[in-house]
């Protein structure tokens, strides 16, 4: 309920703001058009687009079809003799093809800056509150709706800046949260620009950061390679040059960790699953509340194990071994772990998101569970078909193996 106060406080806050800015970017673009740059020709007045060191451009490309194309060349000097500083350029984000092509005077400057400020004070008064409360609840799909409602998504890269940098000082189970958030949020929320955006933003800032926290660049490092790992970050991302110059060290510590014997592996649970203990402990401690279901039936019971473990990411986990554990059971065990499942998503624990994952990857290893039960795929399909009877799977569910 706080939260969603919070988000309908911020949704005002936005109207208002947004109103405002438009008010100073049509007067901004009014002055400009109307010969801010001091009544200069348009030969003068040709812009070209200059490479402020990121690799995420704002796609603006000028050519003979540009109204303001000029084909005489000019010295580097004088293309950029008019470019106010890349940070105010990306602060404005889409408007920064405005300030290349134009050149603008001070009451421009004070415009765009106005907007930096203002966006910056946006940002944190709202981004902020979401992200801690997502610490407190875990719960990954509450906060990508909240980010949805929010509604700017050219400011996506804040939130990877933001929830990566707080934390650093928190534990291993707030670290596990936001590589899920990256990974959940990937494409529809974050894009592979974005995260990498977010992650350049951090580079920048690293130095004032470790200050406060002393072993942010390994942390930082760690959260690059875990996106690689988990595929929303591309490789490519490792070999920019312009990444690797702002990066530096962190990059290459990156790099040593992908090319480890195992890494992919061992980064999938790099924070641990979630709760600060080691996986393989979290592991022992599932195996032994789903034998003691099996044994008792105690839904009940069962359920508040299974929340102790204070892991909502590592429930896919869950799903996995309840369902291995009952391969070599009777059909009436079987049945039972079924009936668990379905009343673990009937009260939010468990999520049809980390139920798909649990499938998916009981699938990816069926030829390894085929060795010790040779029915093993009937008895999966058996799972699968009760599983969407019972809403823990959507019905149109159907394995896809991307692993080729």
């Amino acid at each position: 309920m706080f939260l969603r106060i919070l988000l309908l406080i911020a949704r005002l806050k936005f109207a208002f703001f947004s109103l405002f800015i438009w008010f100073i970017l049509i007067n901004f673009i009014s002055l400009v058009v109307a010969g801010g740059g001091g009544g200069r020709t348009k030969k003068d007045t040709a812009g070209s687009r200059i490479d402020d060191g990121s690799m995420y451009g704002d796609g603006a490309v000028y050519d003979n079809g540009d109204p303001n194309y000029d084909s005489e060349e000019e010295t580097l000097e004088e293309k950029n003799k008019y470019l106010p500083p890349a940070v105010l350029r990306r602060a404005v984000g889409n408007a920064s093809m405005t300030l290349t092509k134009y050149k603008v005077n001070k009451l421009n400057y004070l415009s765009v800056i106005l907007i930096y400020l203002l966006t910056c004070s946006f940002a944190q008064k709202t981004i902020e509150p979401i992200i801690k409360e997502y610490f407190v609840s875990g719960d990954i799909d509450e906060i990508l709706t909240s980010i949805y409602d929010i509604n700017v998504p050219e400011y996506a890269y804040e939130f990877v800046k933001r929830s990566v940098n707080m934390s650093f000082d928190h534990g291993d189970r707030e670290r596990e949260l936001v590589s899920q958030l990256i990974s959940n949020g990937y494409p529809d929320t974050f894009s592979a620009n974005m995260i990498g955006k977010g992650f350049e933003r951090l580079f920048e800032l690293i130095d004032e950061i470790e200050k406060d926290a002393p072993t942010a660049r390994d942390m930082l490092a760690t959260f690059i390679s875990r996106a690689v790992v988990d595929e929303v970050l591309p490789p490519s991302f490792l070999s920019d040059a312009v990444v690797k110059n702002l990066g530096g060290e962190i990059i290459e510590h990156s790099k040593r960790m992908l090319s480890r014997d195992h890494g992919g592996a061992k980064l999938e649970k790099v924070w641990g699953p979630g709760d600060g203990r080691p996986v393989e402990e979290m592991k022992i401690a599932v195996d032994q509340l789903l034998q003691e279901y099996l044994i008792s039936g105690d839904l009940v019971e069962a359920s508040r194990c299974i929340k102790e473990l204070q892991s909502p990411n590592f429930y896919h986990e869950i799903v996995k071994r309840a369902i291995t554990h009952a391969m070599d059971k009777t059909v009436e065990q079987r049945n039972s772990m079924s009936v668990l499942l379905a009343y673990l998503v009937e009260r939010d624990q468990l999520t049809r998101y980390q139920a798909i994952k649990g499938f998916n990857r009981l699938h990816f290893l069926l030829p390894d569970l085929q060795l010790d039960t040779p029915a093993a795929a009937a008895i999966l399909e058996a799972f699968v078909a009760k599983a969407k009877e019972d809403s823990v799977l959507p019905v149109e569910y159907e394995y896809v193996n991307n692993s080729n």
